[in-house]
């Protein structure tokens, strides 16, 4: 194989396990979050939630991809990028790193966000206990 034979194959394959790791996030998380969004008083905001989580999560993944140039700061030519192989493993190996990279950071902008409903709820539902509360006392 030719190595710009396999930088094609590469470059297709690391797309996919991209794609994979995003996935495979969402997959894996979907279960905890749903739990997480049931949770919240405003059915419209839930709804919102369940239909962005899988693209906050696959969207990083790819975007994580497609971030790692191949030509570098010193803008190097095509034909000396296809001539080292050892370049074009590094390359895919950053695609890799930072793919995961990226559903990192979502999932911990997701868990912010969750964290943040959360306690706006808990603080909505002390004000209504307690107007509640004064309410019966009248």
């Amino acid at each position: 194989m030719t190595n710009e034979q396999y930088l094609v194959v590469s470059y297709l394959c690391v797309a996919v396990i991209s794609v994979v790791i995003g996935l495979a996030a969402y997959l894996w998380l979907r279960g905890p979050f749903d739990r997480l969004a049931s949770a919240l008083p405003w059915r419209a905001l839930r709804g919102l939630l369940a239909r962005f989580f899988p693209l906050g999560i696959l969207l990083p993944a790819v975007l994580g991809f497609v971030s790692v140039s191949y030509r570098g700061c010193n803008k190097q030519e095509y034909e000396k990028i296809i001539a080292d192989r050892s370049y074009l493993v590094s390359k895919n190996q950053d695609q890799i790193s930072a793919s995961l990279i990226h559903v990192m950071w979502a999932v911990f902008a997701w868990c912010a966000l969750v964290c943040i409903l959360l306690a706006v709820k808990r603080r909505f539902d002390h004000r209504t206990a307690s107007s509640l509360d004064e309410n019966k006392q009248k």
